[in-house]
């Protein structure tokens, strides 16, 4: 059996599995180039289809995910397209009249107001959405949605409308969660925590024997939303920034940040393992303005990221009390706060604990796609997944037709091995990798990743002001040796992460080696554990370096400009390598060489 999985919310996608078994996946955003893409993932369809030598008559069943993803979030892509200002302007112009002033409004109103400001954005496929919904009752809004999301799909692939199945988002964030597991477990206490669903912000579920039953559900939990919000009033993007708050706060004290952690501690309380809002305050955005008003940036990130850990202990702690389940999956928005899995990985009650590789929105489409697989594939089960190299491959002869159009200017190689890539780095060049099947997700594991010597704190300062123009508060990240791995970080549980999901401490006598990869505040790091019958040809180039230089990992970014999507085929690759200060560009076994000695 075939079937597509769509995801049209934030971090839209689609993946193909086919007799249970993921055969590609790719993102919206490599397609468009828009970070955060959002609305129906129309070019990553084609792609994936493309991608898998399968025709879209072959298609069997359409699993589509969430029934509420924002009535019009689709068409005006919040988390791609707004700017900072935008999203104060829509709390300042929507949400302040409905919530203080008590004004009726409803998502038309919301949606008029960017209508006005971006008419391009009616060149949408959902646009029969606007008209549909102008003059009918609020309450029919959401089955108008549907019914042009199928008509939408249907007009696309040319399916029946009985082929799409429709799956609630939690549940798919709980299956993904489940079935993206690398040390699967008999039994599973399954968490979802984020900003909103269909119908909650946090549930928790019994995973055991591919099953999953639900036993609770709130839309209380306020921890996603508070730091969509926070983001947005500390100037950052929400839905694309969060990462960076949370990469703030290890810099920040209780001296300049209790304040705030009281503050945050306001909006929910736990008892048992249930979940309540407080009802003090009518909104987050305007409310946390005015109580953090003069606090310092680095002491709101901190009362943000403490008051998450606080309330995912005890939440957690309560439900291991109350379930009787040590080994945890945790799905959703919040899953991705990689400080708090480690937090949470550090209490001793803590069996294990799993968030896999893209928790948020950005995988519901695979988790409605293992959903269907389970309700309608009788003949064959979820198969697991070890990886996600699910993309688009470059082809030599399209790296020979972009050589020739764009390269000139630069020296080419062919053939090169790793030997001599790994000499480069160990030499304190940066090279770009481009090279085998893309990844899914926001993770660069290697394929399409930027590298660099973990030894030199040069190596940061450079890719940050030359290449990526990152905030200077972010650490990097390792690609290790996973047979080296014991010696890097601490790991007591013995936790398998392959997929940058989780932090570890570092291992003392390493902090000094390997300061490129290091948080400068905590002294954590957030490894790829790379295993060599995962990645090779990768492992191969991680080993020649250590040969050289006794260090078993390399720095690895994702390849891409700040603010850009990573690169998905050779045009995007040169593109960015041209824009840059990189000094090496691999595609396949090509190298495009800049220069081959440090300035």
């Amino acid at each position: 059996m075939i079937i597509l999985g769509i995801c049209d919310s934030i971090d839209s996608h689609a993946c193909l599995i086919k007799d249970g078994k993921i055969i590609s996946a790719i993102s919206e955003e490599r397609m468009s180039r828009m970070k955060a893409d959002t609305g129906y993932p129309e070019k990553s369809i084609n792609r994936v289809l493309e991608v898998s030598g399968i025709k879209s008559n072959q298609i069997d069943i359409v699993a589509l995910a969430g029934y509420d993803n924002g009535l019009f979030d689709s068409i005006t892509k919040p988390a791609a397209l707004f700017t900072i200002q935008d999203w104060i302007e829509q709390n300042e112009k929507y949400w302040k009249p409905k919530l203080y002033q008590n004004k009726k409004l409803n998502e038309i109103d919301n949606f008029k107001i960017w209508l006005k400001k971006y008419p391009k954005i009616l060149n949408n496929p959902y646009k029969e959405l606007v008209k549909k919904t102008s003059n009918k009752n609020v309450k029919k809004h959401l089955n108008i949605y549907n019914e042009v999301r199928k008509k939408v799909i249907c007009k696309h692939l040319g399916v029946d409308k009985s082929q799409i199945k429709v799956f609630r988002h939690e549940t798919c964030h709980q299956y993904y969660g489940l079935f993206s597991q690398q040390q699967q477990k008999t039994k599973s206490l399954i968490l979802t925590i984020e900003g909103g669903g269909d119908d909650s912000s946090a549930t928790i579920s019994i995973g055991k024997k591919g099953n999953i039953k639900e036993v609770y559900r709130t839309n209380d939990a306020m921890i996603g939303r508070l730091y969509r919000f926070i983001t947005l009033l500390l100037g950052m993007k929400p839905g694309q920034h969060e990462y960076k708050v949370m990469g703030l706060a290890p810099h920040g004290q209780e001296y300049h940040g209790k304040k705030s952690l009281k503050h945050f501690e306001k909006f929910n309380k736990i008892s048992g393992h249930k979940i309540f809002k407080k009802t003090v305050f009518k909104d987050i955005y305007f409310s946390s303005r005015k109580e953090l008003h003069g606090e310092r940036f680095d002491g709101i990130a901190w009362g943000l990221q403490t008051c998450t850990e606080r309330f995912l202990k005890k939440w957690v702690l309560n439900c291991i009390k109350k379930f009787k389940i040590q080994d945890i999956i945790i799905s959703g928005g919040v899953a991705q706060n990689i400080k708090a899995i480690k937090y949470l990985l550090d209490q001793k009650k803590v069996k294990s604990i799993w968030s896999g590789p893209i928790s948020g929105d950005g995988s519901l489409g695979i988790g409605a796609a293992w959903l269907a697989t389970k309700k309608f594939d009788k003949k064959n089960k979820v198969k697991k997944i070890d990886h996600v190299y699910f993309g688009s491959e470059i082809s030599n002869a399209e790296i020979e037709i972009y050589i020739r159009k764009k390269c000139k200017n630069f020296k080419i190689l062919k053939n090169v091995k790793n030997k001599q890539v790994a000499q480069w780095i160990a030499n304190g060049l940066i090279v770009a990798r481009c090279k085998g099947k893309m990844e899914f997700g926001q993770r660069a594991l290697g394929n399409r990743s930027i590298l660099a010597d973990p030894r030199k704190q040069e190596s940061v300062e450079r890719i940050n002001s030359k290449i990526k123009y990152r905030d200077f508060w972010m650490p990097f990240t390792p690609s290790i040796l996973n047979e080296h791995i014991n010696k890097i970080i601490h790991n007591p549980k013995k936790i398998y992460s392959p997929f940058m999901t989780v932090a570890f401490d570092t291992r003392k006598k390493f902090i000094n080696k390997i300061p490129g990869v290091i948080h400068p505040a905590d002294k954590t790091t957030r490894p790829q554990m790379l295993k060599k019958n995962i990645n090779p040809d990768y492992h191969d180039l991680i080993k020649e370096f250590y040969k050289i230089t006794n260090i078993p990992l390399l720095l690895n970014t994702s390849f891409n400009l700040h603010g850009d999507a990573i690169v998905e085929n050779a045009d995007q690759a040169i593109n960015t390598f041209i824009k840059s200060d990189l000094d090496i560009l691999l595609l396949n076994n090509f190298a495009i060489i800049r220069r081959t000695k440090k300035e």
